[in-house]
Protein backbone atom coordinates (compact mmCIF):
# COMPACT_ATOMS: atom_id res chain seq x y z
CA UNK A 1 0.00 0.00 0.00
CA UNK A 2 1.19 3.12 -0.85
CA UNK A 3 2.12 5.83 1.72
CA UNK A 4 -0.06 9.03 1.90
CA UNK A 5 3.30 11.35 0.46
CA UNK A 6 3.19 8.74 -2.38
CA UNK A 7 -0.35 8.80 -3.12
CA UNK A 8 -0.23 12.69 -3.31
CA UNK A 9 2.06 12.66 -5.74
CA UNK A 10 0.51 10.35 -7.83
CA UNK A 11 -2.77 11.76 -7.41
CA UNK A 12 -0.72 15.57 -8.33
CA UNK A 13 0.65 14.02 -11.40
CA UNK A 14 -2.26 12.00 -12.71
CA UNK A 15 -4.48 15.38 -12.94
CA UNK A 16 -5.18 16.30 -16.28
CA UNK A 17 -5.28 20.20 -14.93
CA UNK A 18 -1.69 21.82 -15.23
CA UNK A 19 -0.62 22.44 -11.99
CA UNK A 20 2.48 24.37 -11.01
CA UNK A 21 3.40 25.50 -7.14
CA UNK A 22 5.39 28.83 -7.10
CA UNK A 23 6.33 31.26 -4.43
CA UNK A 24 5.98 34.75 -4.18
CA UNK A 25 9.20 35.80 -6.18
CA UNK A 26 7.60 33.81 -8.85
CA UNK A 27 9.87 30.95 -9.23
CA UNK A 28 8.61 27.42 -10.50
CA UNK A 29 9.22 24.91 -6.91
CA UNK A 30 7.09 21.89 -8.68
CA UNK A 31 4.69 20.86 -11.22
CA UNK A 32 2.84 18.11 -12.23
CA UNK A 33 3.45 15.91 -15.63
CA UNK A 34 0.46 17.75 -17.05
CA UNK A 35 1.92 20.88 -17.04
CA UNK A 36 5.46 19.68 -18.52
CA UNK A 37 3.36 17.77 -21.30
CA UNK A 38 1.44 21.03 -22.92
CA UNK A 39 4.83 22.19 -22.60
CA UNK A 40 7.02 20.31 -24.45
CA UNK A 41 2.80 19.75 -26.68
CA UNK A 42 3.39 23.87 -27.68
CA UNK A 43 6.64 24.03 -28.02
CA UNK A 44 7.31 26.63 -24.30
CA UNK A 45 9.78 27.68 -23.47
CA UNK A 46 11.70 25.89 -20.93
CA UNK A 47 11.26 29.04 -18.57
CA UNK A 48 7.15 28.35 -18.78
CA UNK A 49 7.48 25.11 -17.24
CA UNK A 50 10.98 23.88 -15.73
CA UNK A 51 11.22 23.78 -11.99
CA UNK A 52 13.93 26.60 -11.12
CA UNK A 53 12.80 28.88 -13.80
CA UNK A 54 10.96 32.47 -12.70
CA UNK A 55 7.26 32.06 -14.26
CA UNK A 56 7.26 35.86 -13.62
CA UNK A 57 9.86 36.55 -15.61
CA UNK A 58 8.91 34.49 -18.52
CA UNK A 59 4.85 36.41 -18.70
CA UNK A 60 6.97 39.66 -18.34
CA UNK A 61 9.07 38.55 -21.39
CA UNK A 62 5.82 37.90 -23.48
CA UNK A 63 4.59 40.74 -21.93
CA UNK A 64 7.29 42.75 -23.96
CA UNK A 65 6.77 41.11 -27.07
CA UNK A 66 3.34 42.63 -27.44
CA UNK A 67 1.14 39.76 -25.82
CA UNK A 68 -1.77 41.65 -23.89
CA UNK A 69 -3.30 38.25 -22.61
CA UNK A 70 0.34 37.96 -20.90
CA UNK A 71 -0.21 41.15 -19.23
CA UNK A 72 -3.36 40.76 -18.13
CA UNK A 73 -1.95 37.24 -16.18
CA UNK A 74 1.02 39.14 -14.81
CA UNK A 75 -0.86 41.47 -12.98
CA UNK A 76 -3.54 39.40 -11.72
CA UNK A 77 -0.85 37.35 -10.48
CA UNK A 78 0.83 39.96 -8.94
CA UNK A 79 -2.36 40.54 -7.24
CA UNK A 80 -2.65 37.67 -5.57
CA UNK A 81 1.61 37.03 -4.45
CA UNK A 82 1.02 41.22 -2.83
CA UNK A 83 -1.88 39.73 -1.11
CA UNK A 84 -4.40 42.48 -3.04
CA UNK A 85 -6.50 39.79 -3.51
CA UNK A 86 -7.17 35.96 -2.57
CA UNK A 87 -7.70 34.08 -5.70
CA UNK A 88 -7.37 35.38 -9.30
CA UNK A 89 -9.25 33.83 -12.25
CA UNK A 90 -8.50 34.17 -15.88
CA UNK A 91 -10.04 32.80 -19.14
CA UNK A 92 -7.79 32.90 -22.48
CA UNK A 93 -7.71 31.47 -25.96
CA UNK A 94 -4.82 29.69 -26.71
CA UNK A 95 -5.53 28.15 -29.95
CA UNK A 96 -2.71 25.92 -31.83
CA UNK A 97 -2.85 25.89 -35.70
CA UNK A 98 -4.85 22.39 -35.84
CA UNK A 99 -7.88 23.63 -33.33
CA UNK A 100 -9.61 26.19 -31.62
CA UNK A 101 -9.30 25.86 -27.75
CA UNK A 102 -9.48 27.73 -23.97
CA UNK A 103 -8.20 27.66 -21.04
CA UNK A 104 -8.95 28.97 -17.47
CA UNK A 105 -6.12 29.83 -15.05
CA UNK A 106 -6.31 30.50 -11.25
CA UNK A 107 -3.83 31.16 -8.50
CA UNK A 108 -4.36 30.84 -5.39
CA UNK A 109 -2.26 30.48 -1.64
CA UNK A 110 -1.07 27.05 -1.30
CA UNK A 111 -3.70 25.12 1.42
CA UNK A 112 -2.02 24.30 4.53
CA UNK A 113 1.38 26.42 3.83
CA UNK A 114 2.25 27.69 7.20
CA UNK A 115 4.40 30.33 5.44
CA UNK A 116 2.31 32.02 3.47
CA UNK A 117 4.58 31.91 0.82
CA UNK A 118 3.45 29.18 -1.42
CA UNK A 119 1.12 29.40 -4.22
CA UNK A 120 -0.63 27.19 -6.63
CA UNK A 121 -1.08 27.93 -10.31
CA UNK A 122 -3.59 25.67 -12.43
CA UNK A 123 -4.71 25.58 -15.97
CA UNK A 124 -7.78 23.87 -16.83
CA UNK A 125 -9.03 22.91 -20.64
CA UNK A 126 -12.83 24.28 -21.24
CA UNK A 127 -12.53 24.11 -24.94
CA UNK A 128 -15.26 21.85 -25.18
CA UNK A 129 -17.66 24.22 -22.96
CA UNK A 130 -16.31 26.99 -25.13
CA UNK A 131 -17.09 25.27 -28.62
CA UNK A 132 -20.52 24.36 -27.06
CA UNK A 133 -21.34 27.91 -26.23
CA UNK A 134 -19.26 29.22 -29.36
CA UNK A 135 -22.59 27.05 -31.17
CA UNK A 136 -25.09 27.96 -29.05
CA UNK A 137 -24.20 31.47 -30.49
CA UNK A 138 -24.18 30.64 -33.93
CA UNK A 139 -27.76 29.25 -33.90
CA UNK A 140 -29.19 31.79 -31.94
CA UNK A 141 -27.87 34.23 -34.74
CA UNK A 142 -28.72 32.61 -37.73
CA UNK A 143 -32.07 31.84 -39.52
CA UNK A 144 -32.24 28.60 -39.81
CA UNK A 145 -34.38 28.08 -43.25
CA UNK A 146 -31.67 30.33 -45.07
CA UNK A 147 -28.25 30.58 -43.20
CA UNK A 148 -28.72 34.16 -43.03
CA UNK A 149 -28.11 36.18 -40.06
CA UNK A 150 -31.55 36.90 -37.96
CA UNK A 151 -32.79 40.45 -36.50
CA UNK A 152 -30.58 39.81 -33.77
CA UNK A 153 -27.63 39.50 -35.94
CA UNK A 154 -28.96 42.15 -37.51
CA UNK A 155 -29.16 45.00 -34.90
CA UNK A 156 -25.73 43.51 -33.33
CA UNK A 157 -23.76 44.18 -36.46
CA UNK A 158 -25.76 47.47 -37.67
CA UNK A 159 -24.63 49.11 -33.89
CA UNK A 160 -21.44 47.63 -34.44
CA UNK A 161 -20.85 49.08 -38.10
CA UNK A 162 -22.15 52.47 -37.25
CA UNK A 163 -20.26 52.61 -34.19
CA UNK A 164 -17.42 52.57 -36.20
CA UNK A 165 -18.84 54.31 -39.13
CA UNK A 166 -18.84 57.58 -36.61
CA UNK A 167 -15.70 56.76 -35.31
CA UNK A 168 -13.89 56.67 -38.59
CA UNK A 169 -16.30 58.98 -40.57
CA UNK A 170 -17.15 56.55 -43.19
CA UNK A 171 -20.51 55.72 -44.97
CA UNK A 172 -22.39 52.93 -44.31
CA UNK A 173 -25.17 51.85 -46.34
CA UNK A 174 -28.28 49.43 -46.07
CA UNK A 175 -30.29 47.82 -48.77
CA UNK A 176 -33.56 46.37 -47.87
CA UNK A 177 -35.50 44.01 -50.32
CA UNK A 178 -38.56 42.60 -49.83
CA UNK A 179 -39.68 39.88 -52.20
CA UNK A 180 -42.76 40.80 -54.78
CA UNK A 181 -45.92 38.26 -55.05
CA UNK A 182 -44.12 35.94 -52.67
CA UNK A 183 -47.74 35.31 -50.73
CA UNK A 184 -49.61 34.86 -54.05
CA UNK A 185 -46.75 32.15 -54.38
CA UNK A 186 -46.85 30.93 -51.36
CA UNK A 187 -50.31 30.19 -51.53
CA UNK A 188 -50.39 28.77 -55.13
CA UNK A 189 -47.40 26.21 -54.51
CA UNK A 190 -47.65 25.61 -50.41
CA UNK A 191 -44.90 26.58 -47.86
CA UNK A 192 -42.73 24.28 -48.47
CA UNK A 193 -42.06 25.94 -52.28
CA UNK A 194 -42.24 29.29 -50.45
CA UNK A 195 -39.48 28.37 -48.51
CA UNK A 196 -37.62 26.91 -50.85
CA UNK A 197 -38.18 30.37 -52.60
CA UNK A 198 -36.93 32.53 -49.39
CA UNK A 199 -33.73 30.01 -48.79
CA UNK A 200 -32.66 30.55 -52.82
CA UNK A 201 -33.18 34.44 -52.56
CA UNK A 202 -30.86 33.99 -49.11
CA UNK A 203 -28.17 32.58 -50.80
CA UNK A 204 -28.14 35.73 -53.72
CA UNK A 205 -27.79 37.93 -50.70
CA UNK A 206 -25.51 35.70 -48.90
CA UNK A 207 -22.99 36.09 -52.72
CA UNK A 208 -23.00 40.33 -52.47
CA UNK A 209 -21.82 40.15 -48.92
CA UNK A 210 -18.57 39.41 -49.53
CA UNK A 211 -16.79 41.52 -47.36
CA UNK A 212 -15.71 42.12 -43.14
CA UNK A 213 -18.55 45.00 -42.83
CA UNK A 214 -20.89 43.31 -44.80
CA UNK A 215 -23.89 41.01 -43.43
CA UNK A 216 -26.90 39.60 -45.13
CA UNK A 217 -30.04 38.99 -43.13
CA UNK A 218 -33.48 37.85 -42.77
CA UNK A 219 -35.55 40.50 -40.60
CA UNK A 220 -39.05 38.75 -40.79
CA UNK A 221 -41.38 36.90 -43.55
CA UNK A 222 -40.24 37.69 -47.10
CA UNK A 223 -38.01 41.13 -45.81
CA UNK A 224 -34.08 40.90 -46.09
CA UNK A 225 -31.45 43.58 -45.13
CA UNK A 226 -27.85 43.88 -46.06
CA UNK A 227 -25.63 46.18 -44.24
CA UNK A 228 -23.20 47.28 -46.48
CA UNK A 229 -20.33 48.90 -43.84
CA UNK A 230 -17.86 51.52 -45.05
CA UNK A 231 -19.98 51.72 -48.46
CA UNK A 232 -20.88 54.81 -50.23
CA UNK A 233 -23.93 55.45 -51.98
CA UNK A 234 -22.55 54.85 -55.55
CA UNK A 235 -21.48 51.23 -55.03
CA UNK A 236 -24.34 50.61 -52.95
CA UNK A 237 -26.52 51.12 -56.02
CA UNK A 238 -24.39 49.21 -58.26
CA UNK A 239 -25.19 46.23 -55.29
CA UNK A 240 -28.87 46.34 -55.46
CA UNK A 241 -28.78 46.80 -59.21
CA UNK A 242 -26.93 43.42 -58.86
CA UNK A 243 -29.32 41.56 -56.17
CA UNK A 244 -32.13 42.59 -58.18
CA UNK A 245 -31.13 41.10 -61.06
CA UNK A 246 -29.55 38.16 -59.46
CA UNK A 247 -33.29 37.36 -58.15
CA UNK A 248 -34.77 38.06 -61.64
CA UNK A 249 -32.51 35.66 -63.14
CA UNK A 250 -34.11 32.82 -60.50
CA UNK A 251 -37.20 32.25 -63.15
CA UNK A 252 -39.56 31.96 -60.04
CA UNK A 253 -43.20 32.63 -61.40
CA UNK A 254 -46.51 32.06 -59.87
CA UNK A 255 -49.66 30.82 -61.80
CA UNK A 256 -50.40 33.52 -63.62
CA UNK A 257 -46.64 34.07 -64.84
CA UNK A 258 -46.00 36.50 -62.43
CA UNK A 259 -42.68 36.47 -61.61
CA UNK A 260 -40.85 36.37 -58.36
CA UNK A 261 -39.10 39.52 -58.27
CA UNK A 262 -37.76 42.12 -55.68
CA UNK A 263 -38.70 45.80 -54.49
CA UNK A 264 -35.57 47.00 -52.81
CA UNK A 265 -35.38 50.14 -50.91
CA UNK A 266 -31.27 51.51 -50.32
CA UNK A 267 -29.70 54.47 -47.83
CA UNK A 268 -26.66 55.55 -47.45
CA UNK A 269 -24.95 57.93 -44.74
CA UNK A 270 -22.09 59.09 -42.63
CA UNK A 271 -23.83 58.78 -39.50
CA UNK A 272 -23.90 61.15 -36.53
CA UNK A 273 -23.72 60.85 -32.32
CA UNK A 274 -27.55 62.10 -32.76
CA UNK A 275 -28.69 59.37 -34.94
CA UNK A 276 -30.05 56.64 -33.48
CA UNK A 277 -29.44 52.99 -34.74
CA UNK A 278 -32.48 52.99 -36.96
CA UNK A 279 -32.19 55.69 -38.48
CA UNK A 280 -30.74 54.04 -41.71
CA UNK A 281 -33.31 51.78 -42.07
CA UNK A 282 -36.01 54.31 -41.72
CA UNK A 283 -34.44 55.64 -44.75
CA UNK A 284 -33.96 52.56 -46.50
CA UNK A 285 -37.47 51.77 -45.44
CA UNK A 286 -39.06 54.77 -47.07
CA UNK A 287 -36.80 54.24 -50.58
CA UNK A 288 -38.63 50.27 -50.23
CA UNK A 289 -42.02 51.82 -50.34
CA UNK A 290 -41.10 54.37 -52.83
CA UNK A 291 -39.86 51.01 -55.04
CA UNK A 292 -43.13 49.07 -54.23
CA UNK A 293 -45.38 52.39 -55.34
CA UNK A 294 -43.56 52.51 -58.46
CA UNK A 295 -44.21 49.24 -59.64
CA UNK A 296 -42.39 47.06 -57.57
CA UNK A 297 -39.16 45.03 -59.24
CA UNK A 298 -37.17 48.22 -59.20
CA UNK A 299 -34.05 50.32 -56.55
CA UNK A 300 -34.78 53.32 -54.97
CA UNK A 301 -32.81 55.35 -53.02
Amino acid sequence: MQSPATLHTSVFHSLEDQIAVIDRTGNILDVNLAWLDFGTQNGLPSEYVCVGHNYLEALSNSVASGDSLAGEALHGIMEVLTGKRAIFYFEYPCHSPDEKRWFTMRISPLHGDDSGNLFVISHHNITQRKLAEEKVEELAMHDPLTGLGNRRAYLQHLSKEIRGSIRNQNPISMILIDVDYFKKYNDQFGHAAGDQCLSNIGQVLLAHARRPGDLATRIGGDEFALILGNTRLEVAQEIAKSILSAISDLKIYCNDSKQITASIGLASAIPHKRHSDDFLFQEADKALYRAKSAGRNQVAS
